[in-house]
């Protein structure tokens, strides 16, 4: 697991995989390796100002390849933006979270997604590639942007959580988003760690943490336990 990309988002992915592992005792878990680099801000550099986080990334990917891992993960939608980057660099596969998002979506049926997501993801429509034909993705308000972006920032500073749900849930239930969006898709994996409890409005929110821990655990299902005879 590449970390460095939003710690806090990064802890609360591998939380959630620890949460939807079907495990009873503590060796049912999955083996992970966590590399946790000072990866430069990747929404800086896309904006134009910055170091690239290229290096950084790099060098996580191949301490893990090292460590003898059999896939890597990134817990960061704007860092796919590099992935094919981090792909290129080693041997082993990349889980694409993206991607995983994109089917997701089709297997729910969900056609008008809003993205909620760093500037830059959305200014590159970074998910629309990975998204089936007839989809078509809403996205903020340039006013509303700003606000999320504020969140964004809030998790990634360690603002307290309870205010900066508040703010995320009152976004959501302002919208206003057009009457078919079908859903609300936390792309940005430091949402998640503020999403609201039980939802916010008459929309169904999409978290991508829990895609991207659903996929992982989809590659790598946990082994039986054993039973006496």
């Amino acid at each position: 697991m590449v970390g460095g990309v939003g710690p806090l988002a990064v802890a609360y992915f591998y939380q959630r995989l620890i949460q939807l592992t079907p495990a009873v005792e503590d060796d049912e878990h999955l083996e992970v390796v966590l590399v946790a680099e000072r990866v430069p801000s990747r929404i800086a550099y896309l904006r134009g100002v910055g170091p690239s986080p290229v290096p950084a990334l790099l060098r996580a990917a191949k301490h893990l390849e090292a460590a003898g891992v059999d896939a890597v993960v990134i817990p960061s939608a704007t860092t796919h933006a590099f992935r094919d980057d981090v792909a290129r660099a080693v041997a082993v596969p990349v889980l694409d979270l993206l991607a995983e998002v994109g089917a997701a979506l089709a297997g729910r049926g969900l056609r008008r997604p809003v993205f909620l997501a760093t500037a830059p993801t959305a200014r590159l429509r970074l998910y629309e590639p990975h998204l089936t034909t007839g989809t078509r993705p809403l996205y903020p308000t340039a006013a509303a942007q700003r606000r999320l972006d504020g969140l964004i920032d809030g998790v990634k500073r360690g603002a307290p959580v309870e205010t900066l749900r508040a703010g995320l849930a009152d976004l959501i239930a302002a919208g206003p988003w057009p009457g078919d969006a079908d859903c609300v898709v936390l792309a940005c994996t430091e949402l998640p760690v503020i999403a609201p409890l039980g939802g916010a409005g008459p929309l169904p929110l999409v978290d991508v943490t829990e895609v991207l821990a659903d996929a992982v655990l989809a590659r790598h299902p946990t082994p039986a336990r054993l039973t006496s005879p």
